[in-house]
């Protein structure tokens, strides 16, 4: 036997070995329960990163062989009940997965295996998460087709007219989710594992987490206090309160984190950003990225905190008879203040976003001096359109903060959510061309 037979052998003893690992990692852990979804469904610790992991490190062809494995793993495990659905719900999704790692390597596909552990931390984490996401999306569409079919009577028990709808809903509560977790722990893998390039990959992750980790904030503390004392306007006291939590998050994290990042914890102000030139298009897709995944897991750890505590969320339903929450806000942006009226809703939240991103954009301007007071400034600026907007659509401007009470809420929630996501889009699009347009006009008469 030549010594190429051997090393080849070696190789691929090393591909199998280390599969049968990874197989077994993913599929204790998705038995793993974390919590239960609002729409059902149940969230595990990151049950698919093994099999991304071995999808970086050993190739698309063993990616694909170890995904089909543990689709058939599920079957098994009682979670399917026919083989159309495994094709359906798994297969596609995790045969996506095992591609999805692999897709982000810029290394040959034929180059030696040295160090997988190397190989996965050398692939680029924004490509990893980017293809990670569009397998999740593909395992969605799967699971929203075996839905149609075999959820009908759960859709009618849970008040959806539409078996299409609630299988859209239903399988994409947890499937956010459980994106959110794996994303989370791929970038604390990537700042543990040491790595030998001289890139400014690090000094990216550092940014990304410090905009999960503002926006986390924003949610869990902001919409906390709004479900804890209540944001009604005729509540006064909740509803300053409510103000209040966001305006000095703002304020917190703008002194923590708005050395690394900038503080944006928002996808609006990051548009805003980049139409002004000061952040680059890979950041903002970054940005955005993990300003909602930190949205979604304040929302989600909200939820989980309020259900264990037994605590009643004062901006959702709680059925006195049941003892329980008949339906959860955890302070949702909706269009109930509007009293349904789309139009109301569209210009309520894209001319409090105008308002908000103008502050930010003047006062982050450094051809103008303003001090240490920019994070208290841009902290009153939103206490400010919270005052008025609380009373109308619980107040957004920012996409990614109505993105992750939606998923658990449901329901209005989820059904106004498009809202929330283009009207404070559209604010900051145009106080960033207003604002440039202003300012330039400004330095024309200067010169003059």
């Amino acid at each position: 036997m030549s010594k190429q037979t051997i090393k080849s052998n070696r190789e691929n003893i090393l591909k199998i070995s280390t599969g049968g690992i990874c197989l077994a990692l993913a599929f204790v852990l998705s038995q793993l329960k974390l919590f239960e979804m609002p729409m059902g469904g149940s969230v595990t610790p990151a049950s698919t990163l093994p099999i991304i992991v071995y999808g970086v490190a050993f190739g698309p062809v063993w990616g694909f062989i170890i995904a089909f494995i543990f689709s058939l793993l599920q079957l098994i495990g009682g979670w399917l009940v026919t083989p159309f659905q495994v094709i359906l719900d798994y297969t596609i999704g995790y045969t996506a997965l095992g591609f999805a790692g692999f897709a982000a390597l810029k290394a040959d596909s034929r180059s030696k295996i040295k160090d997988a552990l190397g190989r996965f931390r050398a692939a680029s984490l924004i490509k990893v998460i980017a293809f990670s996401a569009v397998a999740y999306i593909v395992r969605w569409l799967g699971s929203v087709a075996s839905g149609v079919i075999f959820y009908a009577d759960y859709a009618a028990e849970a008040g959806y007219d539409s078996a299409l709808v609630y299988s859209m809903v239903y399988n994409g509560s947890f499937l956010m989710a459980d994106l959110a977790i794996l994303a989370v722990v791929l970038v604390i893998l990537y700042m543990v594992i040491p790595s030998s390039k001289k890139d400014d990959t690090i000094v990216t992750i550092q940014k990304f987490t410090s905009e999960f980790i503002g926006t986390f904030v924003l949610v869990f503390v902001g919409c906390g206090t709004a479900m804890a004392v209540g944001c009604d306007s005729v509540n006064g006291g909740g509803y300053i309160l409510t103000a209040l939590a966001f305006g000095l998050v703002i304020v917190a994290m703008a002194y923590s984190i708005g050395n690394i990042s900038g503080c944006h914890i928002n996808p609006a102000v990051s548009l805003a950003m980049v139409i002004s030139g000061k952040m680059t298009l890979n950041d903002f897709w970054g940005y955005i990225v993990f300003q909602t995944l930190g949205a979604i897991s304040g929302a989600g750890l909200l939820r989980y905190v309020f259900e264990l505590t037994g605590k009643i969320d004062m901006t959702g339903v709680y059925d006195a008879n049941e003892m329980e929450m008949a339906s959860w806000g955890l302070g949702s942006n909706t269009l109930a203040g509007c009293n349904g009226n789309i139009a109301a809703g569209l210009i309520i939240e894209a001319v409090l976003t105008f308002i908000f991103v103008l502050c930010i954009l003047g006062v982050t301007d450094s051809k103008f001096k303003h001090g240490s007071f920019g994070g208290l400034v841009i902290g009153l600026a939103l206490v400010l359109v919270h005052i008025l907007g609380i009373s109308f659509t619980g107040t957004s401007v920012n996409p990614a903060r109505s993105i992750g009470p939606a998923i658990f809420a449901g329901g209005a929630a989820l059904a106004d959510l498009w809202v929330f996501i283009v009207a404070p889009l559209i604010g900051g699009a145009v106080a960033a061309f207003v604002y440039k347009a202003i300012t330039s006009a400004s330095e024309k008469k200067e010169e003059a």
